[in-house]
Order: structure tokens, then sequence, then C-alpha cells
């Protein structure tokens, strides 16, 4: 194995299918859950059609070394992610040094319109996650899920996490009812920014509250044709959103020490993304408001940073992006990620970059912004 380090800035970790029995007695009837109907496994979700759980195909073996399953599972799996020692031999499998780590419950806190349960959920998140991980903070770095439905409270919950030893916040990817140009928002970019917390929008986290009839008995008990790519690539494609808001509102701008981070959307579309932010500002100056200090991609090069995998096309653009915004992230132990082969994908993706390069995204820029240690 080659001698250098590697921070995976994104990973992840599931919650044990009992921490929700912790819910006050009020919220139980509404807590993520998994439902079987007609022998398919669901997952309910308070405010968001079910989600199916039964792959419609065949697992491989390769497939069965990855993402979460159950310790009595026929299929083995890595459990829930909270086994530290399991989880640090895994670690050393894959060549990885520190973990920037997600939980699974960001994807389903954003989707309740209930600010209550929202703000109930996610300190039952913080606090489980911070008691796992705080003795191994020199290895792992769990991101703090803040609610959205209550801006206030949303403040409340970086501060207290804060205080908890928090080094990572994270928010919805986007905001379909109340986008992030919005000036209500101005409280959280000040908290954070006081705070010197990077902010990170994780991919599939959309806040779409959706009605009752879509939930799980108007359902179709099957996987749809094509949803799954359909869903995975534009869910993707998704990232753009904050770092259009964020810039364009003049966030960046009135907010200099605010970073942000793009998470698990891959690096091929920010080189044209940047370069269209530039093209439309400078072509249609005569509407844009707030008017700007910067150039819009200067602000994202100062503040934005962004995770990718095995994207070798971003890593073709570099010399347009640099290399100061990019983080590689494993998405351990996701069937889309790099365990156990990271080391592998790692030599095979960036074997065209200089090693000052490849060791900026592999490491050092995760070590510098979250503050893991390199000694």
């Amino acid at each position: 194995m080659a001698d250098y380090r590697v921070i995976s800035a994104d990973s992840h970790v599931d919650e044990p299918e009992d921490l929700y029995d912790r819910l006050p007695r009020e919220y139980w009837e509404r807590r993520p859950r998994v439902e079987k109907l007609d022998g398919v496994n669901w997952l309910v979700i308070d405010g968001q059609a079910a989600l199916p759980m039964d792959e419609p195909n065949p697992l491989t073996e390769e497939d069965k070394k990855r993402e979460f399953r159950k310790k009595d599972s026929e299929t083995g799996g890595r459990y829930d992610g909270t086994d530290i020692p399991l989880r640090l031999l895994d670690m050393e499998e894959d060549g990885i040094s520190g973990e920037v780590i997600y939980p699974n419950g960001i994807f389903v806190v954003f989707k309740s319109p209930d600010p209550d349960f929202q703000t109930t959920i996610a300190r039952l998140h913080n606090d489980f996650f911070n008691d796992v991980f705080r003795d191994h903070s020199d290895k792992f770095l769990p991101s703090a899920t803040i609610p959205i439905a209550d801006i206030s409270a949303g403040v409340n919950e970086i501060q207290r996490t804060a205080k908890l030893g928090y080094r990572s916040m994270s928010l919805p990817v986007s905001m379909p009812s109340t986008p992030y140009y919005k000036p209500v928002y101005h409280p959280l970019w000040e908290t954070l920014e006081n705070l010197e917390i990077p902010l990170s929008f994780h991919v599939f986290t959309k806040s779409e509250p959706q009605p009752v009839e879509t939930m799980i008995k108007d359902r179709d008990l099957k996987v749809e044709n094509g949803v799954d790519v359909t869903f995975m690539v534009l869910g993707m494609a998704e990232a753009m959103s904050p770092l259009l808001m964020l810039t364009a509102s003049g966030a960046l701008d009135r907010h200099p020490d605010l970073k942000f981070v793009l998470v698990e959307c891959g690096t091929g579309w920010l080189a044209w993304m940047l370069y269209a932010m530039d093209d439309v500002y400078k072509r249609r100056h005569m509407w844009q408001v707030p008017q700007l200090k910067l150039q819009p991609s200067e602000y994202f090069r100062r503040q934005g940073y962004i995770t990718f995998g095995d994207d070798p096309i971003g890593l073709h653009n570099i010399e347009f992006t640099g290399a100061d915004c990019m983080m590689w992230g494993s998405d351990y132990p996701h069937d889309e990620g790099t365990f156990p082969h990271s080391r592998n994908v790692i030599e095979e993706t960036f074997k065209d970059l200089s090693e000052e390069e490849k060791l900026k995204i592999v490491c050092e820029n995760a070590a510098t912004l979250y503050g893991f240690s390199l000694d």
C-alpha cells in the first residue's frame, strides 16, 4: 500500500433500529421504520413517500461486503457502522486514516414538515452519535444534523452541538419551499461563520414533504422502470442549487469566512458551473441583485469544497477549478462507494495528477478544513 495518509470526507453510519424507541411517546407512530407489505420491505418516513428496501436483482459476493445490514442477516455486511473496533478494521483494510461521517438519518430527518418533530429527532441523532464517536475524535468526525423547518431551532442546535464538539453541520441540499437565497437564513450563516464550522450539503437530502396520499398504502409494490439511475444522477446534480444560491444571493459576500461543502455529488460538472456563473453574471449584469464584489466563481474558490470518489472527469478540469476545493470520499460502505478497494481506486483515478495535487485532495484539504491531525 502506498505510503500516504487518506481521509475520507464522505463516509456513513446507520442508526440502530432501537434508537427511535427513545423518542417521546407522541412521536412513536411517526418514527422512521421498515414495514413489510406483500413480502416487500419499505422504509416509512414522516412526510415522504416510502422507499423500497429490497433490491429487485441478486447481490454479488462483492455487493455483500458493502452497505449496512443487520447482524443476523444471511448476507453479512457492515452492521450499522457504530461498532468502533469493526470500523477501525475496515479503515485499516481500506487504507483510511480518518473519516467525516454522515448519519443515514440526514436522508430522513429533513423530510418531515413538522418543526417540532424535526428538531426532536435531530437532537436524538446528534446526542447518540456524539456518544458513539466522541472518544475517537482523532479518527471520526460525525456531522451534526441541523433542523431547518424552524430557523431559530436550527441556530440553537448549531450552538448546542458545537459545544458538544461537532466540527461539521449538515443542512438539506435544497429547500424548495424556502430556497437558500431567502434572507430568513442569515442567522444560520452568521452563526456558522462565527463558530468557524463548515456547513455540508449532502445530496439526496432535499427537504420536500409529500402529501399523505403518496405514502406507502398507495404505492405500487415494485421498483419502477429506470427510477434508480434517474434518481441517483439527478440527485447528485442537486448540489448545484446551494452553490448557486449562496453565491448569487450575496450570502458568501456578506459572510466571507463561511465555509461550505457539497458532498457526494462528483466534480465533473463543477468547471462548467463556475464558468457559467461568471458568464451569466457578466452578460446579464443589469439584472443581478445584489451586485457582487467578486466574480461568482471566486467565492467558491475562496469558501467552497466538493467531494467525490472515483470521478476522473472533474480531475481533467483541475487547471480551471484548482485542487484546493476538492476532497476525496469513500462513501463507506454504500454500494456506489469505493470500499474496500479505495487505495486502488485512488491510484487509478489520480494517475495523471501531480503528487502534490493528489495529497491535497485525498488528505490535506480535509485535514485543514476539519482539524484532523497530520502527525
